[in-house]
């Protein structure tokens, strides 16, 4: 099944950046939310790491789709734009 990765890591030391202290959850929250009421086919999953946490909050399409980094809720348009179309392929 076609995914979506929301990175959620939670780093310990407040000075080294994480996806989790950027808002990844609340981002995974609105991920969900939005691509339910769309009806696309694809699941919604946390990770650990997408090894690019200077660049966080980072998503990635699964599989072999492209990754989306400094993403936040208030600009999901282009990220759902592209779901859709990954979805569809």
């Amino acid at each position: 099944m076609k995914s979506i990765l929301v990175c959620t890591n939670q780093r310990d030391n407040p000075h080294q950046p994480s996806c989790g202290a950027r808002g990844a959850q609340a981002l995974k929250q609105r991920l969900t939310e939005e691509v339910n009421k769309a009806g696309m086919p694809l699941g919604i999953k946390e990770i650990q790491c997408l090894g690019a946490c200077e660049e966080g909050p980072n998503v990635k399409l699964i599989p072999s789709g492209p990754m989306f980094q400094h993403v936040n809720v208030n600009d999901l348009t282009s990220l759902l734009k592209a779901a859709q179309a990954f979805a569809k392929s």
